[in-house]
């Protein structure tokens, strides 16, 4: 009987390690996935601001040229926003990859939301173009009790998303409201709508909801929105808007968590 029962533990001794070393085996290979993938995109998203920066540092320094004052600050202009385009995309992957290891500790205070919004349409300014941005948020919006870098942080990605998959006259609006113990915040525009399939999936990893060729990014910028949402208990979602564009929306809370 013993050594019944000593075949039948080392059965499911051996069994747990093969269970273990199957496991291990998958984590190895989605790793070594999402490193390649991650490589490839960055690579891709990095070429295009490289090149734009060389281009124009040459042309600045080419003798020959010699660009009278408003070429030389034109060009001089585009070599900050490459490098500005190159930082951002930078930060995205380091966030994103604090959030996964859980690295990120939230600094909470509470926080006006029409606070949160002038942040990062301040960090937008000049990047809209012709497009009309509406804000519209009423007087008695309570505060959220959020990490303030963090949700700006959102709504800049969520408001860069817009201008980079809408046509230069779109109307892009900005609203608020009380759910329950959270305040749902709202970004709509009037531009195409998103693309078709599940709209759960422009939220992950190195997504791309329009073409690669014609939209830049690696995909990053909503999967580090649900993130930081996800991160204060809030949650995030997208949808086609009634009436044609697309929808964004995602909810804070109003209440300091339970200690």
């Amino acid at each position: 009987l013993l050594e019944t029962f000593a075949g039948q533990i080392a059965l499911a001794i051996e069994r747990s390690q093969r269970a273990e070393e199957a496991e291990a085996a998958r984590v190895a290979v989605e790793t070594e996935s999402l490193r390649n993938t991650l490589l490839a995109s960055i690579s891709h998203d990095l070429r295009a601001p490289l090149a734009a920066i060389r281009e124009a540092s040459r042309a600045l320094n080419d003798p020959d040229t010699r660009p009278d004052a408003e070429t030389r600050a034109q060009l001089a202009r585009s070599i900050d926003a490459k490098a500005r385009e190159m930082s951002e995309l930078i930060s995205n992957v380091l966030d994103l990859m604090s959030f996964e290891v859980g690295e990120v500790h939230l600094r909470r205070d509470w926080q006006r939301v029409d606070d949160l919004v002038g942040g990062a349409l301040a960090r937008l300014e000049g990047r809209f173009g012709e497009r009309t941005v509406d804000v519209a948020l009423p007087a008695e919006l309570p505060s959220v009790y959020a990490d303030a870098p963090l949700v700006t942080r959102v709504l800049f990605n969520l408001l860069e998303n817009a201008i980079k998959h809408t046509p230069p006259e779109t109307r892009i609006t900005v609203s608020a409201g009380i759910e329950g113990e959270a305040v749902r915040v709202v970004i709509d525009d009037n531009g195409p709508g998103l693309p078709p399939g599940q709209p759960e999936r422009l939220f992950a990893k190195f997504y791309r909801g329009r073409d690669e060729v014609d939209v830049g990014g690696a995909g990053l910028g909503l999967a580090i929105c649900r993130a930081i949402v996800n991160a204060h208990g809030g949650q995030i979602s997208a949808m086609q808007r009634p009436g044609g564009g697309a929808r964004f929306m995602f909810t804070l809370p109003t209440a300091a968590p339970a200690p």
